[in-house]
């Protein structure tokens, strides 16, 4: 494979602000993200467009590039179309006319934000069809995917990108573009382990094409792309050629001069992972999966393959230490789940060791083998998963976690989330009365108000820790969560083999952290809190 990395342009790029987003207020703070990242050009929209107005927007975005012509060498316009424009005097045919131009190839829809049904922007989609406009959908606004599939049924011989997809989306979107060859996908929330190489495999690299995703995911995507298992001809289809044949513009090579690559990067490891180089440091995966999943799109389902697979990935990412719960012992029969999981990793213990999931569904049943399982070396602490099981961490079925745990000085790995049966602030009084157990918070507690509540747990008991996966479904900047908790209450997970480790290895990389603050997370501070076990 070479090593050097293909020129990256990004569907998903955007500037400006709107009442809900601030993420880029200026064209130049677009541009300074994209420059420590490595990205060359970025398809972009103006965020005023998608909240408060959308002719409104796109003028304000024309204006900024017409008034910087260096950013218009690298910022390409997409327009947001809406309803409205249907009744607003002038709007429909001053659209008309800038995309005739060629000016602006794009056009953008946001039917949860502006309102409308995605059935209702037919009428202006059919007003531009002349100019053979490319479509793009943000999934994130679109419950009804059949909804999807009637727009590229009626507009057949448009592509149809649907981007910022995550994992419950994805089983559809599949049957969608199974259904429809107009239907393509973006890479920004394929954080899933194996999608790339499984949409190139079955649909073809024609139908991916890059996207960055939210700040918050930093260079999450651009790893991922950088270790798929693919050929470099379908990684440069990806990363840039196919979306400049839909634009009909010149490759990127031809284009403006490649910014300045990790011109800011503060640690050694971010290059070394992008040139699939080793990371030379200790990492332990707190939080990890393996087992078949009914729900979760996998192209590896069997055990023993997952297991191979786990640990080639391991080797070739340079982790030392992947701790698991087994699907089967949260999903099914826990104490067979177990025993299954137990037996397959034998061979591999030295590298893969477990956790129990105590489904308090079957408490009477798995009580009795805790004492066996943790005299064991194989089972290194427990998994909660309340959000998937309906109950909360306060059920009293869930004491004898919490004494075998505080007795044993074992890790507690939980799924949290801003939800009410895994919000962090219900975990307060249990981590109060249980000051030897270590609770890890899977996922930082997911999204926005959940994040907040983890650090605030962590900042207020200092055997609570925060771990990595996952996060990036909070806006919340990891720079402010450090500063709030310290590194050393952080512990590196990867969600594997449901998540890709390197999409969330890229993701902590990429942050402006030195090596130290990283040795820390990756896997510092974990060995510290397995040594406390007896």
């Amino acid at each position: 494979m070479r090593r050097t990395a293909p020129h990256l342009f990004d569907i998903n790029g955007h500037f400006g602000e709107s009442a809900l987003d601030r993420e880029f207020p200026l064209h130049r703070d677009l541009l300074a993200h994209m420059d420590r990242l490595g990205i060359r050009r970025a398809l972009t929209w103006h965020a005023a467009a998608r909240q408060f107005h959308a002719p409104h927007g796109n003028r304000l975005l024309l204006e900024t590039l017409a008034a910087s012509p260096a950013a218009a060498r690298r910022l390409v316009p997409a327009f947001t179309i809406a309803p409205v424009m249907m009744d607003e005097p002038g709007a429909l045919d001053a659209l008309g006319r800038v995309v005739a131009s060629g000016r602006v190839r794009a056009l953008r829809i946001f039917p949860a934000a502006l309102r409308h049904r995605l059935s209702q922007i037919e009428s202006v989609v059919d007003s531009l069809l002349p100019h053979k406009p490319m479509l793009i959908l943000d999934m994130r606004e679109i419950p009804d995917e059949q909804d999807i599939l009637t727009l590229a049924e009626r507009f057949a011989d448009r592509p149809l990108i649907c981007t910022q997809a995550m994992w419950p989306r994805l089983l559809g979107l599949f049957d969608l573009m199974r259904r429809r060859a107009n239907l393509c996908l973006d890479t920004s929330w394929l954080h899933t382990y194996g999608t790339i190489e499984q949409v190139v495999g079955e649909f073809g690299a024609e139908r991916l094409l890059f996207g960055l995703g939210p700040r918050t995911h930093q260079g999450a995507a651009i790893a991922a792309l950088a270790h798929a298992d693919i050929g470099d001809r379908e990684r440069d289809l990806i990363a840039h050629g196919n979306l400049e044949r839909l634009l009909d513009l010149p490759a990127s090579r031809a284009a403006a001069a490649a910014p300045r690559r990790g011109r800011s990067q503060t640690n050694s490891f971010w290059p070394r992972l992008l040139q699939r180089r080793p990371l030379n440091a200790d990492i332990v995966d707190a939080h990890a999966h393996l087992g078949p999943c009914g729900f979760w799109p996998m192209n590896v389902s069997d055990l023993s393959q997952q297991i191979r697979a786990m640990l080639r990935q391991m080797d070739r990412l340079g982790i030392a230490l992947t701790l698991v719960s087994g699907t089967e012992a949260l999903f099914g029969e826990p104490v067979a789940g177990h025993r299954a999981l137990a037996r397959a990793l034998r061979p591999h213990a030295d590298r893969i060791k477990g956790y129990v999931s105590f489904n308090p569904y079957y408490e009477r049943e798995l009580t009795p083998h805790l004492d066996a399982w943790f005299a064991q070396p194989f089972f290194t602490g427990f998994k909660l998963l309340c959000d998937y099981w309906n109950v909360v961490p306060t059920d009293p079925r869930f004491e004898p976690v919490w004494k075998t745990a505080n007795a044993r000085r074992l890790p507690i790995l939980l799924h949290t989330w801003d939800s009410a049966f895994s919000s962090p602030a219900l975990l307060t009084d249990i981590v109060t009365r249980y000051p030897r157990a270590v609770f890890l918070l899977g996922h930082s507690g997911g999204g926005d108000r959940g994040r907040r509540e983890a650090e605030q747990l962590a900042i207020e008991h200092p055997n609570v820790y925060l771990e990595w996966c996952g996060s990036f479904c909070s806006s919340v900047p990891w720079e402010d969560t450090l500063r709030r908790v310290g590194a050393g209450r952080v512990v590196f997970g990867t969600d594997t083999i449901l998540h890709s480790a390197v999409w969330e290895l890229g993701r902590l990389l990429s942050l402006e952290l030195p090596d130290k603050t990283l040795r820390l997370i990756l896997g510092g501070t974990m060995r510290k809190i397995l040594d406390f076990r007896f």
